[in-house]
């Protein structure tokens, strides 16, 4: 009986985790930058009535992202133990452009050169639709797009909505975002993708 519960209890925990990846993909990877057009632009706006799901959301929908989250912190912290000495640091163009974008501490930023990118259960994947990625003060780039100072702003966005919000809360902002407005009506996205194009390209 005791085995059995435990085994039930790891199950159930695998099933979350396996959930979290199928459900919620860019919250922790937020976000996939498009190597097919990193110029992009989530450019649809929500309804009043999808803004409101999202900041009223239901009990059942909140109760899962909070769940989750938890996992996702963890994952984060596992990654950065793992890759932040991989990773370069930002040039000093760069960090001027970190700051612009909302990064408290450029200096703590590492960007992390990779075709595969890791996921949950120490896994790696390498999905040809994501050229980059940022999770916690980490930007993994793909190597085609190591150069694409575009693609790099988009990412250092996403660290400065980190810093802003907090990573607790930037990550159920975004699951939020992702659950009721999708990828293209993200408000994080589309302030990316908006920052993105403003900022000069980095030398």
């Amino acid at each position: 009986m005791v085995y059995a519960t435990k085994l039930c209890s790891k199950l159930c925990f695998n099933l979350k985790l396996f959930i979290f990846i199928l459900t919620i993909p860019t919250l922790l990877s937020a976000c996939s930058t498009s190597s097919v057009s990193p110029k992009k632009t989530a450019s649809k706006k929500p309804s009043s009535k999808e803004l409101h799901l999202v900041n009223h959301p239901s009990k059942q929908t909140l109760t899962k992202i909070n769940g989750l989250i938890p996992h996702a912190i963890k994952w984060y912290d596992n990654v950065a133990k793992t890759l932040s000495d991989k990773g370069r640091k930002l040039t000093k163009a760069e960090k001027n452009q970190a700051r612009l974008l909302g990064v408290k501490n450029p200096d703590a930023v590492r960007v992390v050169v990779m075709n595969k990118f890791p996921e949950p259960n120490n896994q790696t994947v390498n999905n040809h639709f994501e050229g980059a990625r940022a999770m916690g003060n980490i930007i993994l780039i793909k190597p085609k797009h190591q150069h694409n100072s575009v693609i790099l702003c988009h990412e250092l966005v996403h660290v400065g909505q980190k810093d802003r919000l907090g990573l607790k809360r930037f990550l159920r902002r975004y699951a939020l975002e992702r659950e009721y407005l999708g990828y293209s009506k993200s408000l994080l996205e589309n302030e990316a993708y908006s920052l993105q194009q403003v900022i000069r390209p980095i030398p």
